[in-house]
């Protein structure tokens, strides 16, 4: 019995110092901030341009969040913020993923995610394990320590969703779980149509 449960410790010992790392890249943002969201008042961002963030993606591959992905013609953009400590996140996640295995990429809307607030000591760490986990197909780009990234869109809670125009500006901006019927009413007609 006494084997059996010092091999149950060594084993959970090895298996809880193995797990991967994560390392903070550089993060850039252009652009000025936006101010904080504020769910029961007058979104003052709303018409503002958004920032312009470029860090690394799940791959470690340089990214740059913006409107225009190689040389398309712009598109309006859906960004979320996700936690990987989050519970809301932690359930949004799949059911994105769900909608672009039916549908793959659409033809009218970028599709974004910023890992943001990531800390090692709290459930789900590391992020990008979480996230090829969950066979994450969007373009992730991950904030830094500081979180300038979250800071610069006027973060206030998760899941955080920012929705821009093709010009760059800022469509609305929602916290909390968007949920299924809203994310495919989105995806599907546009931000326009699906918003206004």
């Amino acid at each position: 019995m006494k084997i059996k449960n010092i091999s149950l410790f060594i084993l959970l010992l090895v298996l809880s110092c193995s797990g991967s790392t994560f390392e903070f890249s550089e993060v850039t943002v252009k652009g000025g901030a936006l101010p904080e969201f504020n769910r029961t008042g007058k979104d003052l961002a709303i018409g503002a341009f958004a920032p312009i963030p470029t860090g690394v993606d799940l791959y470690g591959n340089p990214i740059t969040m913006t409107t225009r992905v190689g040389l398309e013609e712009r598109k309006a953009s859906v960004i979320v913020f996700l936690a990987h400590w989050c519970s809301h996140c932690q359930r949004e996640v799949p059911m994105i993923q769900n909608w672009i295995n039916k549908n793959g990429s659409s033809d009218n809307i970028n599709l974004f995610s910023v890992a943001t607030y990531i800390e090692k000591n709290k459930p789900n760490y590391p992020p990008n394990d979480w996230l090829i986990r969950e066979q994450w197909s969007s373009s992730v780009i991950f904030d830094n320590e500081e979180n300038i990234i979250a800071e610069h869109f006027g973060l206030n809670a998760f899941p955080y969703w920012v929705f821009l125009n093709s010009d760059g500006t800022v469509n609305m901006r929602h916290s909390g779980s968007l949920g299924e019927d809203k994310f495919n009413q989105i995806m599907n007609a546009g931000l326009n149509e699906s918003i206004n």
